[in-house]
């Protein structure tokens, strides 16, 4: 398993899709999509700010350079804890910006009392951005 199968691997265990990633990174999501794949070699600087922005733990980190899979005694728990990392992590850099707009908290609330479940969530949201 290469490098960018380990990368695509964990961003998937994120849940965070290539678009969202690739905005995070600031390069074009089509050269994500190459990087993951192996068409497209991966430089150091961005090896280590993809570490950076998907919170990957060293011990993780040198495993997928080592072309090794990890393995942690809970998956499960692991996932959720790196899941929470990156969640954590983008309300910091991302929601803060916005959060003392009423606009965004309006939106916000609208969602939560809109819909009972992610996908009906995803559709208002959906539905939403098309009207503006």
């Amino acid at each position: 398993m290469a490098i960018g199968d380990h990368l695509r691997e964990y961003r998937e265990k994120l849940d965070i899709t290539q678009i969202e990633a690739a905005k995070l990174l600031g390069i074009d999501h089509s050269a994500l999509s190459k990087y993951e794949k192996g068409d497209l070699g991966i430089s150091i600087e961005l090896l280590l700010k993809i570490k950076e922005k998907y919170k990957i733990p060293d011990d993780q980190f040198l495993f997928m350079l080592q072309d090794k899979r990890y393995k942690s005694e809970d998956s499960i728990i692991e996932a959720r804890e790196s899941k929470a990392r990156y969640i954590e992590t983008f309300q910091d850099e991302y929601v803060n910006e916005v959060i003392h707009l009423k606009e965004y908290r309006d939106f916000t609330m609208d969602i939560v009392n809109f819909a009972e479940t992610d996908k009906e969530r995803r559709k208002y949201i959906i539905n939403r951005l098309k009207k503006d």
